[in-house]
């Protein structure tokens, strides 16, 4: 199942180039409030939805170019992002094998939304390419065998981020979570559709030139092991969001006008435009 957030974040079914409306199919999920819509459906999935899944495929589709897409999980209750996890690993004294930082879910945007480039004091805004884990069911202290059944879907994740906020070097939790740096989408493809987490390839490009090309068989902790690890810290719920990480080369700095577009296997195409009423002048990429 390929399922999709639009409109007026009606929840619905992406099936080829037409959006499936499962409004009348879903229980009361549509009368819930729209930031609680998915993480609900998700919640239900297996238990009361199950029986109506019958009926889904019966439900009236729209055109997919009549609609405006949101992201898939349009405010995730947490949204938790792996830093590196891929190129050389961690010094054998670090406490994690990976680190992760928050990222506020209000950073959240969606397909052919617009990233705006905040006016503060950033010597830039970074983007990176990352596959997205979105939960399916209360997680704590997974083992590695068992944590992917605990995923609901993935979907594809543009990590922006101002830099040279807060403290030198590190990443900062103000400088990830401004509004509109979190681009989510275009579907969140169920588990059992997508297959293998670990053979998916990533490309990341700014107005059709690549900037990151990477597959995820490269990453350092499988995602297995990012939600055991993230398991460890604290429980995980249906809806919440944790991100994978990505290679450090190759990441953008954006600027006005741009055109960032992620694409991953057999999840799709999320396209994003920015803008920075600023017009301010960075370097385009980050070495």
């Amino acid at each position: 199942m390929r399922l999709v957030s639009y409109d007026d974040f009606v929840v619905g079914m992406l099936r080829g180039d037409e959006i499936t409306d499962l409004t009348a199919a879903i229980g009361d999920v549509p009368s819930l409030p729209w930031d609680e819509r998915v993480p609900a459906f998700i919640r239900s999935y297996s238990g009361s939805l199950a029986t109506s899944k019958d009926q889904w495929n019966q439900q009236p589709a729209l055109p997919l170019t009549s609609v405006r897409l949101r992201a898939p999980v349009p405010r995730p209750p947490k949204l938790l992002c792996a830093i590196g996890n891929f190129g050389a690993p961690p010094p054998p004294d670090s406490p994690l094998a990976v680190d992760f930082t928050f990222k506020s879910p209000e950073s959240v945007i969606g397909p052919g939304d617009t990233i705006v480039l905040a006016d503060v004091p950033a010597s830039g805004f970074e983007a990176e390419a990352t596959l997205a884990v979105v939960i399916g069911r209360e997680a704590r202290k997974l083992t590695t065998d068992e944590a992917l059944s605990y995923v609901f879907g993935y979907t594809a994740f543009l990590d922006v981020f101002a830099t040279g906020l807060g403290r030198p070097q590190v990443g900062t939790f103000f400088g990830k979570s401004l509004d509109t740096l979190g681009p989510m989408g275009p579907c969140l493809v169920t588990a059992d559709e997508l297959g293998d987490p670990q053979d998916l390839h990533i490309r990341f490009s700014v107005n059709d030139t690549t900037c990151q090309e990477f597959n995820t068989s490269e990453m350092l902790l499988s995602v297995a092991d990012v939600l055991r690890v993230a398991t460890e810290i604290m429980t995980l719920y249906p809806g919440d969001v944790v991100t994978c990480g990505s290679p450090s080369p190759g990441r953008a700095i954006l600027k006005h006008d741009d055109r960032a577009l992620v694409e991953i296997d057999r999840i799709g195409r999320l396209d994003v435009r920015v803008a920075d009423p600023q017009r301010r002048s960075w370097p385009t990429t980050v070495s």
